[in-house]
């Protein structure tokens, strides 16, 4: 096919889905199903209702795709991070997101390892398989990257479900379910790509590995800082600060070259993404306006993530991990329960509160763009984990997305007074 041709056809393909995405929405407010779920399953049969039993995209395409989407996604985490309204759950929300990540991945990774080394002798769960039969037993590396790409929650995702029954949860419940899902993105990508590293055979010096990691962590906020400082200058002038005034467009400029520069300085350009979106969004200087404008272009990334995702995988793909990925969920859940009453404890917060964040973790997008990044890393397993990453998201849009809007209610029956923790002291 012509190069011409195809860029046409990319462009007829992700337009019309995109449409159908944003129509969508509406649908799954009446069904009270996450959107979410939908695109997912129409990005998937797409190719099969066309008549086209091939993906569109490769791997690769793919996973570049993903990385810039999940850079934009992380950089508008941090730039609707208030630390102003967030300052009363601030803490919690770091220890969920940062030692609560490494809870969530550690117990997973633990679980599902030993479990598969059980599975030597008896075959006590499913394990990983692919379509041909081959299974792949869940070694140190394997069970540290399922761990690890699934410890992060999405705030949009949670967010948007419970958007018309938020009356119903007091304030600083949702700030840290917001709070924790925007922090605990970066954990999650640096632990899988240790995975990945591990994966190749990369890690024989422990210690360089933690020279690296220090290297690429002060590189990227270093990088981001300054790029976020770039940033509050321009768009703190008085021409940014009205209306369709090209200010996201200013945003999204200068977070590619930061990105760039902070890649080719041997930095992490995710979490230069999050150090600059938390910089810019939290400066005296950046009104509002600029948030509210940029969100459209997140939307956007998270979407074309989702059908990317749709486009690689076949549900015969999906089909052989069924069993596996609803004991890996299980799994999941039960470790970011024990997480949350570990890192709450001592907290404001009372134990339904404790239980329902834990239930109302959501994965959306980052586990996505983790999963493609693997599918093209050339490990063994790679491939495999867009169709167990969607398995496991499908598995927790149905079953989280469907029963969370019904927990909100056993939530405030069950919910004490508090007079230091209310709704309204919250939002003063």
């Amino acid at each position: 096919m012509p190069m011409e041709h195809t860029t046409y056809v990319y462009m007829l393909l992700f337009g019309g889905l995109l449409l159908l995405s944003r129509l969508l929405e509406n649908i799954s407010e009446k069904i009270k199903l996450p959107g979410m779920l939908l695109i997912l399953i129409m990005g998937m049969l797409l190719p099969d209702f066309l008549g086209n039993h091939q993906s569109y995209i490769s791997d690769e395409q793919a996973e570049s795709i993903a990385s810039l989407g999940l850079a934009i996604i992380l950089f508008y985490g941090g730039l609707t991070t208030r630390w102003t309204s967030m300052r009363r759950v601030i803490w919690s929300g770091l220890r969920m997101a940062t030692l609560g990540c490494l809870i969530t991945a550690g117990s997973a990774t633990a679980l599902i390892y030993g479990l598969s080394r059980l599975n030597l002798d008896d075959n006590i769960i499913p394990v990983l398989t692919n379509s041909s039969g081959t299974q792949f037993p869940a070694d140190l590396p394997l069970a540290l990257f399922v761990g690890a790409m699934l410890c992060s929650t999405d705030a949009t995702a949670v967010l948007a479900l419970l958007r018309p029954i938020a009356s119903k949860i007091p304030g600083p419940l949702l700030n840290l379910i917001e709070c924790e899902s925007g922090f605990n993105d970066p954990v999650a990508v640096i632990l899988a790509g240790v995975a990945l590293a591990l994966a190749k055979g990369q890690l024989e010096d422990p210690l360089l590995l933690i020279r690296d990691v220090g290297l690429e962590f002060a590189v990227g906020a270093a990088v981001g800082w300054a790029g976020a400082l770039l940033g509050t200058f321009i768009l703190g002038r008085e021409h940014y600060l009205k209306p369709n005034a090209g200010s996201e467009v200013v945003c999204l400029s200068l977070l590619m070259l930061s990105c760039a520069t902070a890649f080719l300085f041997g930095g992490s350009p995710l979490l230069c993404a999050y150090v600059m979106g938390c910089v810019i969004g939290n400066s005296s200087k950046i009104d509002c306006i600029i948030v509210s404008e940029f969100t459209i272009i997140n939307r956007a990334s998270e979407l074309i993530l989702l059908i990317c995702l749709g486009l690689v995988v076949f549900p015969q793909d999906i089909w052989p991990l069924k069993w596996y990925a609803f004991v890996v969920f299980l799994i999941t859940m039960v470790s970011r329960l024990l997480m949350t009453f570990i890192t709450l404890y001592r907290s404001p917060f009372q134990a339904p509160e404790k239980t329902f964040s834990a239930f109302a973790g959501l994965r959306g997008a980052v586990p996505i763009a983790i999963a493609l990044q693997a599918a093209a890393s050339g490990v063994a397993w790679g491939p495999l984990m867009p169709a167990f990453a969607l398995a496991v998201v499908l598995y927790g849009l149905v079953l989280q997305g469907y029963f969370l809007p019904a927990a909100t209610d056993v939530l405030a029956n069950a919910l004490k007074p508090q007079a230091d923790l209310s709704l309204n002291e919250q939002s003063s």
